[in-house]
This record gives structure tokens, C-alpha cells and sequence, in this order.
């Protein structure tokens, strides 16, 4: 098994924003409150040691949530060191993407994993576990019913329009026995059909399924999972959501931050509403409250309350208001003791909008991880890639560029170009030098013929540099076909293959060879090459 790594730049799939903050650049540094260096994370968890209030509430709750999995060895004692005073979390957190969904959601959760392990392997004044937030509220659909093997799309055909977690699984028994048969029998399609069987055919809810999956994904790991839709969670928040309905505070603050961030050409990734809230009237509804002609109003319907009222409502029924995607976070920091928050760089982008707010809230803001990326290839395709002389970093290109820098650096035509420029150049200088001893008009029409001809040359240019291209037609084809096998053609590999579409025997080993080869310190993009045994 062999890892390399690239820099995040030379990938040219991160954002200016998302580089300037790994660097550390100063203008980045007043929307977060420290760097994820890995001495910050003590102090961090200090900090919020200092002010964590709910540790007996987490801790009862999640044991609820989780007392129908068999507990792993790690799980049950990370549960049990929930319990103490220095224990603090490591979060990451995932919409309930259908039987996972891309593989970056496996890099995320082993992330959050790695880190605590390698924390509590350094210290033992602080205990670090590992915890995945369930986007159980999320109420689109469209983004989750479905995810890629090979070339097909694996889709859920389903109305729904209420929180998703709440979604029964009604209709997944065709979709996966579907999916099931594009595989041959053997131990691979085995395994997938125990995880499907063992999750999303033996429950309920969509919560209810992911909880399980995830669970027999991760369990040994010790990662235990939480389900933010709980009304005793929600009770603890309740302070949060009176205040955003009455002052809109979230409003106040992330706005002049955006305000800020576009000065550096930053372009919101979200935007808050003056209230940031919905209210879920059952199962199939989650709506926008709005404040409109004196009275609390919930969009497409008929629901309506005086302030009276809808702060009565929250206070009986705290299950029935959820956050959206800006207050999400401080709900996340109010329920968890939570050092650091993993995430990819959309969502990095979201949470430097929120400081100034988590400030006003008077919640400890945390580390901010960019998630690693990695690429996963296999020796057969690292042979190809030496045979086509392809660096590392060329994988994160196209073949046509590839072929025009080779072309353009190492072509013996178009080496001769910028001579054959300049004699062009000086032609017309030395025409210009005899101009002067006519009249006006004379200059005017050789200035004239000197920038037609120019620019014919800059034609010609690309013509040949084209012709040039064109007669390694055959080795830019080789090329785009690695691409392809390794899915990074149109976008990143990450974003699109499933865990299922990897040659590999053994489910487990093939999260193990993840596990080993993630960085959790490190900013770079990691190029993972399969054992042949997996």
C-alpha cells in the first residue's frame, strides 16, 4: 500500500478562500476564533470545559438513541467518558445521503475518528470521542434519494417534503435488491446486502437506518452517532430559538460578515433570513417562519401565532422548531462538549460567515478542520499512469491540458516561434525608422499592416500548436482514458464514486486502508493506492 499527497492548490479544486485560510493569511483570521493546529486543541477544550452546561443531558439522550445497536467495546466507553468533565467531542456531520452516498462522507467520519485517537494518544489530561451528526432535519430530498454505481444512478423514487429522518423506508426493498443485482455472487455482494439488511430493510424511519449503518460502518471505531430531532435536546436550546424569533440576532451578525468577506472578493455561501428557523407542522411539512403584518407566520400554510403564542409553542413543543442551515451550528456547540467541527470547503465557507454571531449567542465558536480529500487508485492504474509519464498532480487535470503544456514546452516547431516574433517585430521597426523620413500617412499604414500581421502570426500560432496537439491525438486518448477509470474527468473522484463502484473483496479492510493512509493534521490532498489483498 503506498500513500503520496499533493498540495491542495496544485489539485485546483480549492477555493482562494479555502487555501488563504489553510495558510493562515491575516486577513482570514478575525472569522475564526483559533487555527486547527494541534496544541490549539487542548486549549480549545478548555475553553469549552469553561462553559459546557448539558453533558447529563447529551449523555441520556444518546444512550436512548443508541439502546437498540450492540455497542462496540470503544463505543460503550466513549459513552461512559461522555460522563466525565473532561471529556470534550470531535464532530463531523452529513446529510442522510442514500446508502451513504460519495465516498468523501467515509473520509470525513474517519477523519473525526483518527483525530481523536492520535489526541488521546498524546495527552491524558483531556478525552477526545469521535461523534457524527445526523443532518436528520434536512428537508431536501432531491439532494439524498440517490447515489452513483458505476454508470448508473441508484434512485429512490419517493414525495416528500418534511424532515427527511422522519421518512419512512418504504420502497427500499425493490431499490436495493435493483442495485444488488448488478453485482456477481461473492463475498462483496454479500457484505453489501448484510449492511443493507442489517440498516434500511430492518427500520422504520430513515433516521432509524442511517444510525444503523453508519453504525456497522464505524461502530468498532468507537464513533457514536447523535440525532439532533429530540425534544429533550431541544429543550436545551430553546433560550437560542426564543431569542432568534424575537431579535434575529443570526441576522444582525452574519450579514456585516458576509459584508466583510465579499470586500475579499468571498461570495456568501449562505445567507441568513431575518428569521432562521422552520416549524415542522408533521411529518411531510417543514416550513419557514415569517414575520409578517405583526403576526409569526409558517409558510404554505395556515398556521399563525402572536409572538405570545409562537414563544408558548416553542416552550411545550420544541420539536416542532427547527434550525436551518445558519443556526444548525450553534445547536450542534449548545448540545455537544465540541472542540473542532469537520467539514469540506463548502462548508468551511458557511461557519467563517458565523463568528460574529456564535459571539452574540455567547457559544464557544470551534476549530474549523478542512476534511481531507483523497484519491483512490490501484497499482494497475499507477502502471498505467507511469507508462503515460503522468505526475501526480496530472491526475487532477485534462488530457487536452496535459498534451498543450507538453506541446508548448517541448515541441521543436514551436520553439522556433518566438524568433521567427521577434523577426517579425524588428521588420516592422526597421520600417518604421524609414517612415520617419517620409510623410505621416506612410507611418500610419505600416503601423496599420504591423498589428495585421501580428496578429495573423498569433493566428498561425494556434494553429500549429493545435496541428501539434492533434498528432498526439492517440497518447491524449490513453490519457483521458486513466481519467476516466479513475472517475476524476469531470470533477473529483471524491464526489462521485460510491464505496461500493472500488475493487476490493472485504468492506472492513477497505475502510481499514482508508483509515491508515487519512491525515488528520495535514492540509493536503492524499493519493491512496490499493493493496491488492483487499
Amino acid at each position: 500500500m503506498e500513500t503520496k499527497t499533493i498540495s491542495l492548490k496544485d489539485s485546483n479544486y480549492f477555493s482562494s478562500l479555502m487555501l488563504n485560510y489553510i495558510d493562515q493569511k491575516e486577513e482570514i483570521k478575525p472569522f475564526y476564533n483559533r487555527f486547527p493546529s494541534f496544541e490549539n486543541y487542548t486549549d480549545q477544550a478548555k475553553d469549552k470545559l469553561k462553559t459546557y452546561q448539558h453533558r447529563s443531558v447529551l449523555v441520556q439522550q444518546l444512550e436512548d438513541q443508541l439502546k437498540d445497536l450492540s455497542l462496540s467495546k470503544k463505543q460503550k466507553k466513549n459513552l461512559e467518558l461522555l460522563k466525565q468533565y473532561n471529556t470534550v467531542t470531535i464532530t463531523t456531520g452529513h446529510q442522510l445521503n442514500l446508502f451513504t452516498g460519495p465516498i468523501f462522507f467515509f473520509y470525513k467520519i474517519l477523519q473525526v475518528i483518527k483525530q481523536c485517537k492520535e489526541l488521546n494518544k498524546s495527552q491524558d489530561e483531556i478525552n477526545f470521542v469521535p461523534v457524527f451528526w445526523m443532518a436528520t432535519e434536512d428537508h431536501d430530498f432531491d439532494e439524498i434519494n440517490h447515489f452513483h454505481y458505476s454508470d448508473r444512478v441508484i434512485h429512490w423514487a419517493k414525495t416528500h417534503g418534511g424532515p427527511v429522518g422522519q421518512l419512512t423506508t418504504d420502497g427500499l426493498e425493490e431499490v436495493f435488491n435493483s442495485y444488488l443485482s448488478l453485482f456477481p455472487n461473492g463475498k462483496k455482494k454479500e457484505q453489501l446486502k448484510e449492511l443493507i439488511d442489517a440498516s434500511y430493510l430492518s427500520s422504520k424511519t430513515l433516521t432509524e437506518a442511517t444510525r444503523k449503518l453508519v453504525h456497522a460502518l464505524f461502530g468498532d471505531y468507537g464513533l457514536l452517532m447523535i440525532d439532533g430531532d429530540d425534544k429533550i435536546l431541544k429543550q436545551t436550546i430553546i433560550p437560542i430559538f426564543e431569542k432568534e424569533i424575537k431579535n434575529n440576532l443570526a441576522f444582525q451578525h452574519v450579514i456585516p460578515e458576509i459584508e466583510k468577506l465579499s470586500k475579499l472578493n468571498v461570495h456568501a455561501q449562505v445567507n441568513p433570513r431575518e428569521i432562521n428557523l422552520f416549524y415542522i407542522a408533521n411529518p411531510l411539512s417543514r416550513e419557514r417562519i415569517v414575520f409578517e403584518n405583526g403576526k409569526y407566520n409558517i409558510l404554505n400554510t395556515s398556521i399563525s401565532f402572536t409572538e405570545t403564542e409562537i414563544i408558548e409553542e416553542l416552550k411545550q413543543f420544541p420539536e416542532k422548531f427547527s434550525p436551518n442551515v445558519i443556526i444548525r451550528p450553534l445547536y450542534q456547540e449548545t448540545i455537544l462538549p465540541n472542540v473542532a467541527y469537520i467539514g469540506g470547503g463548502g462548508e468551511l465557507a458557511y461557519w467563517l460567515e458565523l463568528k460574529s454571531m456564535f459571539e452574540a449567542y455567547k457559544v464557544d465558536f470551534p476549530l474549523l478542520v478542512l476534511r481531507n480529500s483523497m484519491l483512490i487508485r490501484t497499482k494497475k492504474q499507477v502502471q498505467k499512469q507511469l507508462a503515460l509519464n503522468l505526475r501526480d498532480e496530472d491526475l487532477f487535470r485534462t488530457g487536452r491540458n496535459i498534451i498543450k503544456e507538453d506541446v508548448e514546452k517541448n515541441s521543436k516547431l514551436i520553439e522556433q516561434l518566438p524568433d521567427l516574433r521577434n523577426q517579425l517585430e524588428n521588420l516592422f521597426k526597421e520600417l518604421e525608422n524609414l517612415s520617419t523620413q517620409t510623410d505621416v500617412s506612410f507611418a500610419n499604414m505600416i503601423q496599420a499592416q504591423r498589428t495585421k500581421q501580428i496578429k495573423g502570426f498569433e493566428k498561425l500560432e494556434k494553429r500549429l500548436v493545435k496541428a501539434e496537439i492533434k498528432k498526439q491525438e492517440d497518447y491524449q486518448n490513453r490519457i483521458d482514458l486513466l481519467l476516466e477509470d479513475l472517475t476524476q474527468n469531470n470533477g473529483l473522484q471524491e464526489r462521485v464514486r460510491h464505496f461500493s463502484d472500488f475493487d476490493y473483496v472485504d468492506v472492513k479492510l477497505f475502510i481499514d486502508s482508508i483509515y491508515q493512509n487519512i491525515k488528520p493534521f495535514e492540509f493536503n490532498f492524499i493519493i491512496n493506492t490499493l493493496a491488492e489483498d483487499i
